[in-house]
């Protein structure tokens, strides 16, 4: 169970960073990150992306490396830290999606997806 869980939290957070790829491209997909104010990012926005497209991906590969797809074992050590700051994380961004941002799209969107990421999360965290 713990490898399906890791497998299909590491799909979201690649998904996520596909996301953010597709944005730094200038696909007009803005209107569900950061806010949603801009539908195609500006350059100055686009840097966010950059960042959010490493970290997500990094992300991604410590929950392969965790569910045991992965042989890293240099990561072996971060691959619990990583998992519970993205943890943390995505509890921020479900209530900042569901709450605070205007956009409707990024509300409908993300907030089902940390919510969904979440639950996945703290379950390979707590549960197993």
């Amino acid at each position: 169970m713990l490898e399906f869980f890791c497998f299909i939290a590491a799909i979201g957070f690649f998904a996520n960073a596909l996301l953010h790829l597709l944005l730094i491209a200038g696909f007009p997909l803005g209107e569900y990150v950061l806010g949603g104010k801009y539908v195609i990012l500006p350059y100055f926005m686009r840097v966010f992306s950059v960042l959010f497209l490493i970290v997500w991906s990094s992300v991604g590969i410590c929950y392969l490396n965790y569910g045991g797809f992965l042989d890293l074992t240099r990561l072996e050590s971060l691959d619990r830290i990583v998992i519970l700051a993205a943890t943390v994380f995505l509890l921020f961004a479900i209530f900042s999606n569901a709450f605070l941002t205007e956009s409707k799209k990024e509300r409908l969107v993300m907030t089902p997806f940390c919510l969904i990421t979440f639950i996945l999360s703290s379950s390979i965290l707590f549960l197993l």
